[in-house]
């Protein structure tokens, strides 16, 4: 996988970005191993008297010369160009990770306002129905006093009723009594005529028997 590696990297421009030079060509490459690092040696033609408008011209390339570089150290690997670092500027590919992290982030960021808005607009509802909550228990706790009262007036009604009922009964009683008192009346006013009637006329018969007269039909 080394030699693939570095199979990449030859017959390419090597640049540095710390030290923002062109380093020079790499003709060949070998790997070296150090315990368990490995390092890319480079075998690179330094570039000499480059023009201001970049162009290559005879003579540029002076005697070779050999790097030492890490796998780290290189940022990207291009079809022509070989981007170097240092191990001071992270690989393109690791760029674009923590640039997808940083994009995952602003995004969780912009999730987690929303949801602090929503959780805002939510503690705001609660804090209203809250709010009617209490209102609506007040007024249960008021309903419940009416309803007591009610119970109350209820009792008593039917205590009312009851005491009407032996009343009316009374009253019904009174009247049977009445009737039966009207009666009687009516017979000691029969008894009293006759009795009167009885004693008038004996009187009379009495005085007309005393004169020699004939007795009354009375």
């Amino acid at each position: 996988m080394e030699n693939q590696q570095g199979n990449q990297l030859i017959n390419k421009f090597v640049v540095s970005l710390t030290d923002g030079q062109i380093l020079g060509y790499v003709t060949d490459i070998n790997v070296e191993v150090d315990h368990d690092q490995f390092y890319f040696i480079l075998k690179i033609k330094p570039l000499e008297n480059i023009s201001k408008s970049g162009e290559l011209q005879p003579g540029m390339f002076s005697s070779e010369k050999k790097i030492k570089i890490k796998p780290s150290d290189i940022v990207t690997v291009g079809p022509d160009v070989i981007i170097l670092g240092n191990g001071q500027v992270p690989p393109i590919r690791e760029i674009e990770r923590l640039h997808n992290i940083a994009s995952e982030y602003n995004t969780l960021v912009k999730e987690l306002e929303h949801k602090e808005k929503v959780i805002a607009e939510l503690k705001e509802e609660n804090s209203k129905l809250m709010k009617q909550i209490e209102e609506l228990t007040k007024e249960l706790k008021r309903l419940q006093v009416i309803k007591e009262d009610f119970e109350h007036l209820k009792e008593q009604l039917i205590k009312q009723e009851g005491q009407l009922e032996m009343a009316k009964e009374y009253i019904r009683l009174l009247e049977g009594l009445r009737h039966d008192i009207d009666q009687i009346k009516a017979d000691v006013e029969t008894l009293i005529k006759g009795y009167i009637e009885d004693v008038i006329r004996k009187i009379v018969n009495e005085e007309l028997n005393a004169r020699g007269l004939k007795k009354t039909l009375l």
